[in-house]
């Protein structure tokens, strides 16, 4: 259970994260001229798997909550116990606005339009803030403003965060579907380097006030502080394989070089799997002690 708890927090996340940052990179590449994604079967069958991975972890993500607040990880397959905190706490009332609003997303991404609609990426945008109102940050709140203030900024960060990640799967799916014609790769690469650098931007300065909210004194202390620290450290990695892309990969890519096939694919791989990784450590940080 250990292992389990911080995976389904972790793969959670990375689901709408994909719905939301995918979603939104493709609503902007349309409106600038790429009317149909060349990758249109493929991105459904993404926005497919990652709804129903979103709507499958947040259940198995309640029974957990069940099994720990109960002491006992077998209450975790008790409905009575599962019941009990659906009625009793905060985290059961968001979690019963949050699964009706999941089972819908599932049902929008089932549709065969869902690729070529904003509806996915708002739904999906509108259930990764949500997520913000259960975490360390809104915790820290003493009052009304200050969980509002913090709720608010932890939600930035979370969609600062999709819209990144989520990203990156699109660019994935577009250099593997395109990866014949990589010219065709211009448009989407420069959409992401663009609003990428506003994405980063807000994701480093919410992170910073995170930080100030959680842990104001000692942020880097213990081991809380040490995985913290890790996290940035591959956030870091990130912002530099994305400088490679936009001042070195793509000018290569526009002038026609055909070395720049190679980078382009493996840059945004190593990116991908670094981001992922970001999102497991803040599947296990949300579970542990901040003070």
């Amino acid at each position: 259970m250990t292992l389990l708890f911080p995976a389904m927090r972790a793969i959670h996340f990375a689901s709408l994260m994909t719905i939301f940052g995918a979603g939104a990179h493709a609503t902007l590449l349309r409106k600038k001229g790429l009317g149909t994604l060349p990758s249109q079967r493929p991105l459904r069958a993404m926005l497919i798997g990652a709804a129903t991975l979103a709507l499958v972890s947040a259940c198995v993500w309640l029974a957990l909550v069940a099994g720990q607040m109960s002491g006992d990880w077998h209450a975790a397959l008790d409905p009575s116990a599962i019941l009990m905190v659906l009625r009793s706490t905060r985290f059961g009332h968001i979690f019963l606005v949050r699964i009706a609003g999941l089972a819908l997303l599932w049902a929008i991404c089932l549709g065969r339009n869902a690729p070529a609609s904003v509806a996915p990426f708002v739904l999906a945008g509108a259930l990764l803030g949500a997520v913000a109102l259960t975490s360390h940050a809104a915790a820290s709140g003493n009052d009304t403003l200050s969980l509002l203030v913090s709720s608010a900024n932890d939600t930035l960060h979370l969609l600062a965060a999709g819209f990144w990640t989520g990203g990156l799967a699109l660019l994935a799916l577009l250099v593997w579907t395109q990866r014949s014609e990589l010219a065709k790769m211009l448009l989407p690469l420069r959409v992401f380097s663009q609003w990428g650098t506003y994405a980063v931007a807000a994701l480093v300065v919410s992170g910073f006030t995170n930080i100030v909210f959680i842990r104001p004194a000692a942020p880097w202390r213990g081991v809380y502080g040490e995985v913290l620290a890790v996290k940035m450290g591959i956030a870091l990695a990130m912002i530099a394989f994305a400088c490679l892309n936009r001042w070195r990969v793509t000018p290569a890519l526009a002038s026609g070089a055909p070395a720049a096939v190679w980078p382009l694919g493996r840059n945004v791989a190593i990116e991908l799997v670094l981001g992922l990784s970001v999102v497991a450590i803040v599947g296990q940080l949300g579970l542990m002690p901040p003070r």
